[in-house]
């Protein structure tokens, strides 16, 4: 680096897109580290000056996206500046009749989907405040919702991106339309490497028409076990839900998510024709009270797409977990967990449908976290999963790697990362083992 001077780190970046785009830094505090600068690049050229210029003086980057995610991560080794993406908020094209559209990764989702609404179309992809989620953000940290179990994961979706690398150069990998085979498939290196790798700064998606009708169910329970097996039920079903998710009674209370009383709730959505819905709506009924359903409520379209905001911000929003984890698990399995993790006394939300638990802890004996996030990681082990904390206080984090084991997967990233960032100024030390 030319200087360790802080003064210098902000004139290498203000020579590289401006001073107009070097702002203050303290909204962008990651892990109670304040970066020295904070980059605001409203074009790709600018971006990739920021990262040739960073690159050049041994200067490291976390890139930001709407800060939705910023705790996901051990503790950075280095965090000189932070390159906020929201100028980067464009549509570049949508083309409707083919079901496609191509956006700068600044975008916030509820933008985007806005876009689409108009034209009937939605990218069947949700995440935690959507209204500051980016589409950038939300690749880069492999977040997921409630609607992953219906029509995949997010990567499922990307046909094309373009990433600006460590070096500063801009590469592309697939294209602007769904049918694209040539080459490897170098987006998902970035999907989910929170930014280790390179900076997402543009994003091809394939896209789904909005269903005709949607219902939202929603079911109680006074066992877990009835819970669960009415979610598998429907699950081995010919119903096609939209949305299958689990949350027991500590979510509710927390959440506020459901007025009528229980133990364990299941929330189904249903999408489809209307006489297609209404057989799924009768189906899926007749399934929850054959599993012991106490109520089943169907909620009206005006008071359904806030449920689901809720149920997708839970923990995010109002009343912070104190630590969260992002537990994958067989399908078959999601009952045991909550059994096994219930002496914690953990608020949680799950998605049987394809094996994922959000789990919330919001009180235990003061330092007892990492004993608890070692314990945690142990049973789920046992049942043959796996666990990503993406909260966990700081005085616990910097003693763990929040990632968990990775076994012999560990020397493939390693050496992807000296690959595509050999002087490891991308966010450095926060992705799997440190890198």
């Amino acid at each position: 680096m030319m200087s360790d001077s802080r003064l210098s780190i902000k004139q290498i970046m203000e020579d590289a897109c401006g001073s107009n785009s070097v702002v203050a830094a303290a909204p962008y505090t990651i892990d109670d580290i304040e970066p020295i600068a904070v980059v605001k690049p409203s074009t790709l050229d600018d971006l990739s000056k920021v990262m040739s210029v960073a690159n050049q003086n041994d200067v490291s980057v976390s890139p930001w996206g709407g800060g939705t995610r910023h705790e996901l991560g051990n503790v950075a080794s280095r965090y000189d500046t932070a390159v906020d993406l929201s100028m980067l908020n464009k549509v570049i094209s949508h083309n409707a009749a083919d079901l496609t559209v191509t956006v700068e990764a600044g975008i916030t989702l509820t933008a985007l989907k806005d876009v689409l609404a108009s034209q009937g179309q939605f990218l069947p992809i949700d995440a935690a405040l959507y209204e500051r989620a980016t589409i950038g953000g939300i690749l880069a940290s492999s977040a997921s919702g409630t609607l992953k179990w219906h029509n995949g994961s997010a990567r499922d979706f990307v046909i094309g991106m373009k990433v600006v690398q460590a070096d500063g150069r801009v590469v592309k990998s697939g294209g602007q339309v769904v049918k694209n085979v040539s080459g490897y498939d170098m987006a998902r290196l970035h999907i989910g490497s929170i930014g280790s790798l390179g900076i997402i700064s543009e994003v091809s998606f394939k896209l789904i028409p909005i269903p005709r009708k949607q219902a939202t169910l929603v079911t109680a329970y006074n066992s877990i076990e009835d819970a669960y097996s009415a979610a598998m039920d429907i699950f081995n079903s010919q119903v096609m839900p939209l949305s299958l998710t689990v949350f027991n009674s500590k979510a509710n209370e927390i959440g506020n998510l459901f007025e009528k009383k229980g133990n364990q709730y299941l929330a189904i959505k249903l999408g489809g024709r209307p006489k297609t819905l209404e057989r799924f709506v009768d189906d899926t009924g007749a399934i929850c009270r054959s599993a012991g359903s106490t109520n089943i409520t169907d909620i009206s379209d005006d008071d359904s797409e806030s449920f689901w905001r809720c149920l997708t911000d839970f923990g995010y929003s109002n009343g912070l977990a104190h630590m969260i984890g992002r537990i994958s698990l067989l399908p078959s399995d999601c009952v045991k967990l909550e059994s096994v993790l219930a002496d914690s006394d953990p608020a949680i939300v799950s998605q049987p449908g394809f094996g994922m638990s959000q789990v919330n802890w919001y009180q235990h004996p003061s330092g007892q976290f990492g004993d608890l996030a070692e314990s945690t990681r142990e049973v789920v082990s046992e049942l043959g999963g796996s666990v990503i904390f993406e909260r966990i206080p700081l005085e616990n984090k910097s003693k763990l790697d929040v990632w968990g084991r990775t076994g012999g997967s560990y020397k493939i990233m390693k050496s992807l990362k000296e690959q595509y960032d050999p002087k490891a100024i991308l966010n450095p030390g926060r992705f799997v083992g440190g890198i």
